[in-house]
């Protein structure tokens, strides 16, 4: 069965490496977008399974969206991005629901293997 992935990220570049990321995932239908106001609306329009969203988003905090993902589908797997390596950010993330907080550039493996988690047990 297909899960959708949302991925919020305005930085091309990590962009392009996390999609190139879950092309590996044929099990994946991925949108995307970079701006807050964009993320909303696809997160108003339906539900998604999984979430990967950096912390800063200009226009709003990833921990905003990753709420709006979670109220949606209170299974949806967040996984909250961020250049910032910040012990208490991590902890507020993850408190507030996100399933990990990983720091970019993101660890490919690392979220590779969150996915391969989250794919296996929730087919």
């Amino acid at each position: 069965m297909e899960k959708k992935l949302l991925l919020i990220e305005e930085e091309e570049p990590v962009a392009a490496r996390l999609e190139e990321l879950f092309g590996a995932f044929p099990a994946l239908a991925v949108s995307r977008t970079g701006g807050a106001e964009e993320a909303r609306l696809l997160l108003a329009d339906g539900p998604y399974d999984i979430v990967v969203t950096d912390i800063y988003v200009r226009g709003a905090s990833g921990l905003e969206l990753a709420s709006r993902a979670l109220k949606t589908n209170p299974k949806c797997c967040v996984i909250v991005i961020s250049g910032v390596d910040n012990e208490d950010l991590a902890k507020k993330a993850v408190a507030e629901g996100a399933y990990d907080y990983v720091i970019k550039p993101p660890g490919l493996d690392k979220i590779s293997s969150l996915l391969k988690l989250y794919l296996k047990f929730n087919q």
